[in-house]
């Protein structure tokens, strides 16, 4: 049930980057006051941040649009207890994932999930037995390696997968893996997916895990000593060769050497930040063609919990494909009544127009299908609208359909070495998580310590 269960295993070496301990020391010293301008206070800013401060940079500071610092990693505690509305799972514990690393030096106490615990309920609310489910999601992995060896790029999965076996399409509980799986693991609808190459990035090695207290604990932890402005909305980005000059949007002005840019692909997509001069062409087509999605989330809490408590995920193959296809029992790292939903592709960005009370009334709709008519109201609800949110308008970026390798790595080169973009949807072999946001941020603050060597 995790996003990322179908990819390939990797290390960092696959990009050519060491990571030094960058809550100690850095193995590249450099100690500069040369200023540098952070843009975003998500991991990859505070990981460029802070890798340029442990190489002994002095003039370091990242504006942050939002009143509160990770970006797409929001812990939420309006509910009494921290729930992650936003970036929840550490993607892979193993094979040197920078986040576990952070992780374990925050003390942040970890969740392993257990992908086995999992019972799919069909439409008529009972629970579709182990042995057909088992062969399901061999045909769907037996589907997804023909289309990816054989397939068209440029080509939908819904189409490939139309080709393949039409019948798949109305089938709730293939409908169900092509949601809960494919459009989660890759952040957007398979109508829009690449066939051939939308699971074409990298993973850690080892099992997911969530930070039941929390996933800002590992982004404060970076915040350490360096200097973050909250409140601070950038509107214009003007570079030379001479240095950089940020403005925001209450007029106040920051000058540099160097500016690392972090917003994330929609706010670019959406042009409220200027660049003066324009951005070059190959950067300004990469933002016109990249696509981000509207994955979303809904946390409800229970005066007591009527489900499978033994169980980690609770499916739902439902008539609508991306109707909440799935729950995470928050029984398993809480002390909750917590169920944990999501909407996923075309469903994902519907939702946003519902108000809490009809979400809530659809949920409690297919909750009451899968446990009976007799189970109790949710007494309190929390749901994102990550396409409609002004510092995000999307939930994270997606290898969409005739797009390659290419117009993700096009931002890895700086614009007259003075400016630099790092975020998720910078690094196609790690795309979309959180540890590719931190990668590409240290990505770049290694290309600043090389010019400043």
């Amino acid at each position: 049930m995790n996003r990322r269960n179908f990819l390939k295993a990797t290390s960092l070496g696959a990009i050519g980057l060491t990571l030094p301990n960058l809550l100690t020391s850095c193995n590249n010293k450099v100690n500069s006051d040369a200023p540098v301008i952070v843009i975003g206070a998500g991991m990859a800013g505070l990981g460029a941040a802070r890798a340029l401060k442990s190489a002994g940079f002095t003039n370091i500071t990242v504006l942050e649009a939002r009143t509160r610092i990770g970006g797409r990693i929001w812990t939420n505690k309006t509910l009494g207890f921290p729930v992650d509305m936003g970036a929840a799972w550490i993607h892979g514990m193993r094979g040197g994932n920078p986040i576990m690393a952070l992780a374990e030096s925050a003390g942040a106490s970890t969740f392993e999930a257990n992908d086995e615990l999992l019972a799919v309920h069909n439409t008529d609310g009972k629970v579709i037995d182990k042995g057909t489910m088992d062969t399901y999601y061999k045909d769907y992995n037996t589907m997804l390696r023909e289309i990816e060896n054989n397939g068209q790029a440029g080509q939908s999965l819904s189409d490939a997968v139309q080709g393949y076996n039409a019948s798949y399409l109305n089938d709730n509980i293939m409908k169900y893996q092509l949601s809960a799986y494919a459009e989660f693991d890759a952040g957007g609808a398979i109508e829009d997916l690449d066939a051939k190459y939308w699971q074409n990035d990298k993973q850690f090695s080892g099992k997911d895990v969530l930070v039941p207290n929390g996933y800002e604990e590992l982004a404060l932890l970076l915040t350490d000593g360096v200097n973050v402005r909250l409140n601070a909305v950038v509107s214009q980005i003007a570079y030379d060769s001479n240095g950089v000059k940020i403005t925001t949007t209450s007029q106040e002005t920051y000058s540099g050497k160097y500016v690392v840019c972090t917003l994330p692909l929609g706010v670019l997509k959406g042009g409220g930040v200027t660049f003066s001069p324009a951005l070059p062409a190959d950067k300004q087509t990469a933002i016109t063609r990249m696509k981000v999605g509207a994955i979303n989330k809904v946390a409800l809490v229970f005066p007591t919990a009527f489900w499978d408590t033994e169980q980690q995920y609770l499916g739902y193959c439902s008539n609508i494909k991306g109707q909440y296809p799935y729950f995470i029992n928050g029984k398993k790292f809480t002390d909750r009544n917590l169920l944990i939903t999501f909407g996923f592709g075309n469903y994902g960005l519907a939702m946003e127009n519902q108000s809490n009370n009809q979400i809530g009334s659809d949920i409690m709709d297919v909750l009451r299908r899968m446990y009976g008519n007799t189970i109790p109201q949710y007494s309190q609800i929390l749901v994102t609208r990550w396409a409609q949110d002004a510092f995000a308008k999307g939930s994270y970026s997606y290898m969409a359909k005739g797009l390659t390798d290419a117009d993700f790595e096009v931002f890895s080169t700086p614009v007259q070495d003075r400016l630099f973009f790092a975020g998720e949807h910078t690094i196609s072999k790690y795309r979309s998580t959180v540890h590719g946001a931190y990668i590409s941020g240290l990505r770049q603050a290694e290309k600043i310590m090389d010019l400043e060597s």
